[in-house]
């Protein structure tokens, strides 16, 4: 093979092979930007739930602390006065997954300000009986799924707590729903126990607002609670593979476009050396 056609194949093979690591990177790691907030948006609302009623702040910032990917995270502050309205991220990529098809759903939160104990929550919009219709929501509150909640829960995650990183596992959690007999609490059943009655739940966006079934959310307390809290690190997985979202304040390059640079540098670099021989 001549010297050009080598360093030819060589710089393809490079590239071929850091396109594919990319692939396999972005579907696994995600990073939401400003600049690209992809499945997820912001959203602000007063006691009504209303979207772009309530004047609470959500965006992405550097901090705080060390969050568990990066060096930022997601912010949701209610407004002054406005602890009974709510700032939510939602998602909307993942209409038509089952609960039963789950096996991750994670998310880490961190909190300065809250009313005692509420972290930021889970809300999932569902379907239960396959007519594409929302028929009820399920909700996760960290402080339900503490060994003190009350609700025999057989598997305890850690006390809720300030200025502190802290991950949620939710599918060994305790969850409630709109529908009942579960409820907040001690009345918080597990996830499994859940999907035993509603066996085919299945997610959905919410048509209502038209905007994502998945809500991160922070607030909907009494309108004096002041509530300033970060969000990162939400995992969410299925047999396909899992997704873990990264959020940030800046953009970062996929770590698989790291490779492919120091892949190409590196060719470059071999090529040199063998034209000096």
């Amino acid at each position: 093979m001549s010297t050009i056609n080598f360093i030819r194949h060589g710089i393809v093979s490079v590239l071929a092979l850091g396109l594919s690591a990319a692939t396999h990177v972005h579907a696994a790691n995600v990073v939401v930007s400003p600049s690209n907030l992809g499945d997820w948006a912001f959203y602000a609302t007063d006691s009504s739930g209303v979207i772009g009623t309530g004047s609470g702040t959500g965006d992405l910032v550097n901090g705080p602390a060390t969050p568990p990917l990066g060096s930022g995270s997601a912010h949701l502050q209610t407004g002054a006065g406005e602890g009974d309205g709510s700032v939510q991220l939602r998602n909307d990529a993942f209409a038509g997954t089952r609960l039963d098809a789950l096996t991750e759903l994670k998310y880490s939160t961190y909190a300065t300000s809250w009313n005692g104990q509420q972290l930021p929550y889970l809300t999932l919009w569902l379907d239960t009986n396959n007519d594409t219709v929302r028929d009820d929501r399920l909700w996760f509150e960290p402080a339900f799924s503490e060994a003190g909640a009350g609700n025999g829960n057989p598997n305890p995650q850690p006390n809720v707590a300030l200025n502190t990183w802290q991950q949620w596992d939710v599918l060994d959690g305790m969850v409630y729903n709109d529908n009942g007999p579960s409820g907040p609490g001690s009345n918080a059943i597990t996830f499994s126990d859940y999907l035993t009655a509603n066996p085919d739940a299945t997610i959905l966006n919410d048509a209502g607002q038209s905007i994502g079934g998945i809500r991160i959310a922070t607030g909907f307390a009494s309108a004096g609670d002041n509530f300033d809290t970060n969000v990162d690190a939400f995992i969410i997985g299925t047999g396909a593979g899992s997704t873990t979202y990264n959020f940030e304040a800046v953009a970062i390059p996929e770590p698989a476009s790291i490779v492919l640079l120091g892949l190409a540098a590196g060719s470059f670099f071999v090529v040199r050396r063998r034209r000096r021989n």
